[in-house]
C-alpha cells in the first residue's frame, strides 16, 4: 500500500476510533446529561454525579484523548476540560498528560515504523526552526507547548532529529503538562461555577500562543533582514 494511501487508511481508522470510544463516553456520561437537562435535578446531585465516575471512564478518556492526538487536526482542548471537570485538576492533569503522551508517542511509533513520512512537511517553518535551534529538544518541548502548533507537525520534527526514545518521551511528557494543567484547571473553574476563571484560563493558553507565534515571526523577519 502506497504511503499516502495508507495515510488516509489509518486516518479513517482513527476517526472511527473517535466515534466508538466517543458513544462509549456517552453512554458512561449518559446520567449526568440527563440529569442536566432535567430542570429538577439539584445542582449538588448533578455535581456528585459529575465526580462519581471511576477507573473505566478514565481509561475511555486516555483512550480518546490518544486517538485525538494522533489523528492530525483534531484538537482535544474539549476532552482536556470535561476531564478536569469530572476529576478535578490532580487526576485530570495526569489523566490529559497520559492520553497526550501516548497519543504522540503513537503517532512518532506509525510514522517511524510504518514510513508514514509526509515529505511537504521537511519544509514547514516549524520543523526547520526547530531543526536549526542550538538545542533541538528544547525546541520540540516547546512545540508541544504551543497548541496553535499541530502535533503532527512536531512529531515530524522529533522523528528526523533521531532523539532517544527517552528523550523524546521526556520532551512530550514536559510539553504537554502547561495546557494539560491549564484545561484541568478550567474544568475545575466550570465545576465549581467560576465560568469567567475557566474562560480566562482558556483565553490565557491562547494569549500565549499567539505571542509565540509573534515573537517567532518577528524573530524571522529580523534574521531575513
Amino acid at each position: 500500500m502506497k504511503t499516502k494511501k495508507l495515510r488516509v487508511f489509518l486516518i479513517i481508522i482513527g476517526l472511527l476510533l473517535i466515534l466508538f470510544i466517543g458513544y462509549r463516553l456517552y453512554l458512561e456520561y449518559q446520567t449526568d446529561i440527563q440529569m442536566f437537562l432535567d430542570p429538577k435535578t439539584s445542582r449538588q446531585a448533578l455535581l456528585d454525579q459529575i465526580r462519581s465516575h471511576g477507573f473505566r471512564t478514565a481509561l475511555f478518556l486516555i483512550l480518546l484523548i490518544s486517538v485525538m492526538c494522533a489523528v492530525p487536526g483534531i484538537p482535544t482542548s474539549v476532552i482536556g476540560v470535561l476531564v478536569g471537570l469530572s476529576y478535578g485538576p490532580l487526576l485530570g492533569t495526569l489523566i490529559n498528560v497520559s492520553g497526550n503522551a501516548f497519543g504522540n508517542m503513537l503517532s512518532i511509533f506509525l510514522m517511524q515504523h510504518l514510513k508514514l513520512f509526509d515529505h511537504s512537511k521537511k519544509s514547514n517553518r516549524w520543523v526547520t526552526a526547530i531543526r536549526n535551534m542550538k538545542h533541538p529538544k528544547i525546541g520540540v518541548m516547546v512545540g508541544y507547548m504551543v497548541p496553535v502548533i499541530p502535533s503532527s507537525v512536531i512529531n515530524f520534527a522529533a522523528m528526523t532529529l533521531n532523539l532517544q526514545i527517552r528523550d523524546i518521551i521526556l520532551s512530550i511528557v514536559i510539553g504537554v503538562i502547561p495546557s494539560s494543567i491549564l484545561y484541568a484547571c478550567g474544568g475545575e473553574a466550570l465545576f465549581h461555577g467560576y465560568s469567567k476563571t475557566a474562560l480566562l484560563l482558556v483565553a490565557s493558553v491562547l494569549i500565549l500562543t499567539l505571542l509565540v507565534v509573534i515573537i517567532y515571526k518577528d524573530r524571522r523577519k529580523r534574521h531575513v533582514k
